[in-house]
């Protein structure tokens, strides 16, 4: 892996771990990296710093309440506004002028509000990477994903979703078998991509994205920029799994309201096809950016 250099940023009361990769180059602008949670932090990601090689600097940042960064006990902060302008301060604070940015699974839906709230000036391209554009449709989705599991596993969620019971070992287990077919065909994620311990934000993923994958049923439930897509004029990028909880018929529906779209459909992906398919998914990504 490319050797980086890192910091923190000031951000409200608070600080923001980022990570740099590669030196800057005015020939290419920077791929900004938006992670998925809300709550887990960049080190999933880290396969994309490989892209640095190419001689373009690759940035991360940990958003607040996650990985690195500081954990605010204060729980009312959470919100897509609160990310946003985080965004937006990680911009300025580095002076990135012009960049690529990519987000993955939420860190897309930071990317539609980003794109589509805003307007952005500077933004040359953008990749959807497993992103739910239309929580709406993502749970229309997620529902056929589970009634294709094991009649016992599909029964065990839906009973403890309707009691409110998602807590318990038994729902656990149930969704261990949804993450293997969906999130990562692996029993254990690659030890060089984990995050810290105890870095994951509980608080802002029950909050703003439910109790589970399966199971979305926080503030941004009903959450969709999926008609505001046209407002996104730059060249996109559509890359999801085969069986990834992005469904293709999600990703197609991205790039269709998209002007500009490419779409990339990772052969045997699940949700974290770029561990899975490091190569191919690597290939994809640098293709579309240069």
């Amino acid at each position: 892996m490319p050797t980086s250099k890192d910091g923190y940023m000031p951000f409200m009361e608070y600080k923001t771990y980022f990570r740099i990769f590669g030196k800057p180059n005015p020939k290419k602008s920077p791929l900004l990296v938006l992670h998925g949670g809300p709550g887990s932090s960049h080190h999933y990601l880290l396969v994309l710093a490989e892209l640095a090689k190419s001689g373009r600097q690759i940035i991360f940042y940990d958003q607040l309440g996650g990985g690195l960064s500081d954990r605010p006990l204060n729980n009312r902060i959470w919100s897509m506004e609160l990310f946003v302008k985080e965004l937006e301060a990680i911009r300025e604070f580095l002076k990135l002028d012009k960049i690529i940015l990519y987000g993955h699974s939420w860190g897309g839906m930071l990317a539609a509000e980003y794109m589509c709230a805003s307007v952005p000036k500077g933004v040359d391209k953008v990749i959807f990477a497993s992103s739910m554009v239309s929580m709406p449709l993502y749970r229309i989705e997620v529902d056929i994903l589970k009634k294709d599991l094991p009649a016992d596993i599909y029964k065990m969620l839906s009973k403890h979703e309707k009691a409110g019971t998602t807590d318990s070992d038994e729902y656990h287990k149930a969704m261990a078998v949804y993450n293997k077919r969906h999130i990562l065909k692996s029993d254990k994620m690659p030890v060089k991509y984990q995050s810290p311990p105890n870095s994951f934000g509980t608080a802002q993923y029950e909050k703003l994205w439910g109790v589970s994958e399966a199971y979305p049923d926080g503030v941004l439930k009903n959450w969709s920029r999926l008609e505001d897509l046209n407002m996104v004029k730059c060249p996109a990028l559509v890359i999801s799994g085969q069986y990834d909880e992005l469904t293709p018929r999600q990703a197609l529906a991205t790039a269709k309201m998209l002007p500009d779209a490419t779409v990339e459909i990772i052969t045997g992906g699940t949700h974290l096809a770029h561990i899975e398919y490091p190569d191919t998914y690597l290939t994809a990504i640098a293709k579309f950016i240069d």
